[in-house]
Parts: structure tokens; C-alpha cells; sequence
């Protein structure tokens, strides 16, 4: 006798589409335009924290006295420093390899990809046209 297992119920993908030096940001099927462009930087692709989080639907936070940005996605918490070169993941520190920091635009920037493969997203680089592409599956 053979089980079938039990369906868990619809997973929609999620998309997020960005491009090095272009200010569009594209989730899904809707377009944002940001203020910062993502951008390489000793080999690291840096992005805008706020709009990345936001355009996902989590709630960003920023604290002026300590320099902290608080990001709320799902029951995740993360926690990022200016200055830093870790963060904090549901309590538990996390050396992400580059430090976060506030770009000319007055924007807090973070390491691409790490950032990115910590909350389970999967990264795919274009070098034809420098695009990246992260998609995820939602329950």
C-alpha cells in the first residue's frame, strides 16, 4: 500500500527583479522606482535595505541613537548596524563579510547576496545586461 502525501497547500513564487545602476526595482509585476540604484563595491552588489524589505511587505524601522535598522519579515528579525560588519538574525549574530552603511543618498545599504540566501531567496545573475534576479516560494 502506497500514501500519497498530503498537499500543503498553494506556494506562489515570489519575484524580485533589479538591475546595477538602474533606480527600477520590479516585485512581481509592479515596478518601483527607488532613489538608490543598487551598486558593486569590492565585489559586493549593495541594495537599498528599505526597499528591498518593503517591496517584500516588511516593516522597516530605524533607530538614530544606536544606528540600527530593524527589519520585521514573516517571524523573521533582523537587525543591521552602520558601520558593521555582521547583523543579527532572530537573535543570532551573523558575520555578513562587508559593513552596512548609509550611501550619498542617505540610504542604509547592505551586501547583496547574503542578505538574500539568510532569508532563504534564491540569486541569479544576468552578466549579460548586470540584472539580478531573486525568487523565493510563499506559502
Amino acid at each position: 500500500m502506497t500514501t500519497t502525501p498530503a498537499p500543503t497547500g498553494p506556494v506562489n513564487m515570489t519575484k524580485v527583479w533589479m538591475k546595477l545602476n538602474s533606480s527600477e526595482l520590479k516585485i512581481n509585476d509592479k515596478m518601483i522606482m527607488m532613489d538608490t540604484a543598487p551598486f558593486m563595491s569590492n565585489d559586493n552588489t549593495y541594495i537599498p535595505l528599505r526597499y528591498l524589505s518593503e517591496g517584500i511587505g516588511a516593516e522597516v524601522t530605524w533607530n538614530d541613537t544606536t544606528k540600527e535598522v530593524e527589519v520585521k519579515a514573516g517571524s523573521s528579525v533582523l537587525k543591521f548596524w552602520i558601520g558593521k560588519d555582521y547583523m543579527e538574525a532572530n537573535g543570532v549574530r551573523q558575520d555578513i563579510g562587508a559593513q552596512v552603511y548609509i550611501n550619498k543618498d542617505g540610504r542604509t545599504v547592505v551586501p547583496l547576496r547574503f542578505i538574500t540566501e539568510l532569508l532563504g531567496w534564491t540569486v541569479t545573475w544576468n552578466q549579460a545586461d548586470n540584472s539580478i534576479t531573486l525568487t523565493q516560494a510563499m506559502k
